[in-house]
């Protein structure tokens, strides 16, 4: 994965050197860059009182070449219209990876032969319990390029549901509910733009339900990790960490951390031996996974602020896209605001902000949210 992102963003820093004009008069890069800014520049910032600046300045080095990564791509579809079969190609390998990860659960191994190990499926990203993130981060385009082959064939609806359940067999909670978030807002707009027939909304929620329920229902380790959800009812950090793998006790020191830090932070990576050294917590911690937490703790509230105000700004432009552009073009902003939002939701329970991997697929999203508009807003 990471070579080909190598090969961009070197590709996207001659670009820089030379189209810079070009690239920063498009609206569109214009906010791609400037969410770069919100994200990286507080990083820079919390330098001067990182805890851990080695590794913080690692972070802040590479973190730009991520979105520099995604320029070629923005520069391509300036001039041609590949939205189609990008969000086709994204479809197709979101179902390849998907099937492989439900070879894998009823046969014991993917094509690979990967083990399954009793608990997760995790396919062709085995070690790592990545397949249901990365597949509902990419679930909008799954969504939107079925939909699109509906027209040709009823059966493609059936391809959104076969990534859903692979991502119910992941048993990533966090990956289910990114994967609700995207459902619902994506379903909404469907009801909404399109006037669906009660019936129709009825039969597609009905397949979606029968799905899940199947996946649930040949999976007691799945439906073992969700039940013990029901124990975030009890208010307390012991019944947060019984629901959230201990992740209460982790968002609880890092919270106590970001109050005596509060407006540059603690550098990238800073947390984990403060929160140690300052007896907080003695449990060991590589992520918070809570999104608006770490950035608040890494960055301050210098950096949240940033976040958030990018984060709101590009969704309001794609709202504002959706509302003024012709009826044509209405889903691919609302599919580019629905992805953009999922990546980089606050409330998010995955992985970390500022690590390459999670970094890696949030500028790929957003890479495949703006290719169609910015190919709309070129040759309009």
């Amino acid at each position: 994965m990471f070579a080909p992102l190598a090969l961009l963003a070197f590709l996207g820093i001659a670009l820089l050197v030379t189209r810079c004009g070009v690239l920063w008069r498009e609206p569109w890069i214009r906010w791609a860059f400037l969410l770069l800014l919100a994200l990286w520049v507080p990083q820079l910032m919390a330098l001067s009182v990182a805890v851990d600046f080695d590794r913080a300045l690692r972070t802040a080095l590479t973190y730009p070449l991520f979105a520099i990564a995604v320029i070629p791509i923005l520069w391509v579809a300036r001039r041609r219209d590949i939205a189609i079969p990008v969000l086709y190609v994204v479809l197709a390998l979101a179902v390849f990876w998907s099937l492989d990860g439900l070879l894998q659960f009823f046969s014991g191994s993917n094509i690979l032969g990967y083990p399954y190990n009793g608990r997760r499926i995790d396919g062709l990203f085995h070690p790592n319990m990545r397949l249901g993130i990365v597949l509902a981060h990419f679930l909008p385009f799954v969504l939107e390029a079925s939909r699109r082959l509906a027209s040709s064939s009823r059966l493609a609806l059936l391809l959104p549901l076969i990534v859903i359940v692979a991502i119910v067999l992941s048993g990533s909670r966090a990956a289910m509910l990114a994967t609700l978030v995207t459902v619902v807002a994506y379903g909404v707009f469907l009801v909404w733009f399109y006037r669906l027939r009660p019936r129709v909304v009825g039969v597609l929620v009905g397949m979606l339900a029968v799905g899940v329920a199947a996946a649930l229902w040949v999976s007691p380790e799945t439906r073992d990790r969700l039940a013990v959800v029901t124990q975030m009812s009890d208010f307390s950090i012991e019944g947060l960490d019984a629901a959230t793998a201990r992740r209460g006790t982790i968002w609880f020191a890092s919270w106590q951390v970001a109050k005596d830090e509060p407006i540059l932070g603690v550098g990238v990576r800073g947390v984990e031996p403060v929160a140690h050294a300052r007896g907080y917590t003695d449990m060991s911690f590589s992520h918070i996974h809570l999104y608006f937490m770490d950035v608040l703790v890494s960055t301050g509230i210098v950096g949240l602020v940033a976040y958030l105000a990018a984060l709101v700004g590009i969704l309001w432009a794609l709202w504002r896209g959706a509302r003024r552009g012709l009826r044509e073009a209405r889903p691919d902003f609302v599919v580019g605001a629905v992805a953009i939002f999922v990546a980089l939701n606050p409330l998010n329970v995955h992985w970390t902000l500022y690590s390459s991997y999670s970094t890696a697929v949030l500028w790929l999203v957003v890479a495949l949210a703006l290719t169609p508009i910015v190919y709309r807003q070129t040759n309009r």
